[in-house]
C-alpha cells in the first residue's frame, strides 16, 4: 500500500486489518465515479469476492438480480459502505467493481 496515496478515510490500520483477515492479495481499493462525468471518485477498500459470496450472488442472480447485487456489495465493500448503499451511482459503480473481481478462469480443453 506504500505506493497507493489512501484516503476517503481508508487508514492503513484498515488495510492491514482487511489484509490479514482475507489475505494479501484479496484487498483492493476501487475508485467510484461520485458524478456523470468521472470528475470526482470515493475511494472504498473492497476484498475479492470469495466462493461462498460468489455462490451467493450467482444462487441470486436470475431470481433477484437486485438482492444478488446487494450480496456482493455488502461481503465485498469494507469501507463506506453506507455512503456506497445510499447513492445509485456509487452503488453501480461499486457493482461494477467488483464484477471485475470475480474469479473466473478459461480452461483449455484438448483432445485426448
Amino acid at each position: 500500500m506504500d505506493k497507493i496515496e489512501l484516503n476517503d478515510g481508508i487508514t492503513p490500520e484498515m488495510v492491514k486489518a482487511a489484509k490479514e483477515r482475507y489475505g494479501e492479495d484479496k484487498v483492493k481499493i476501487a475508485s467510484l465515479p461520485k458524478d456523470e462525468d468521472a470528475t470526482e471518485f470515493l475511494d472504498v477498500l473492497v476484498r475479492v469476492p470469495d466462493r461462498k459470496t460468489q455462490g451467493e450472488f450467482e444462487k441470486w442472480l436470475d431470481k433477484s438480480p437486485d438482492k444478488a447485487k446487494e450480496i456482493l456489495v455488502n461481503a465485498c465493500v469494507l469501507s463506506s459502505k453506507d455512503q456506497v448503499k445510499a447513492d445509485d451511482g456509487l452503488f453501480a459503480g461499486a457493482i461494477d467493481a467488483l464484477s471485475k473481481l470475480l474469479v473466473v478462469r478459461t480452461a483449455i480443453i484438448k483432445n485426448c
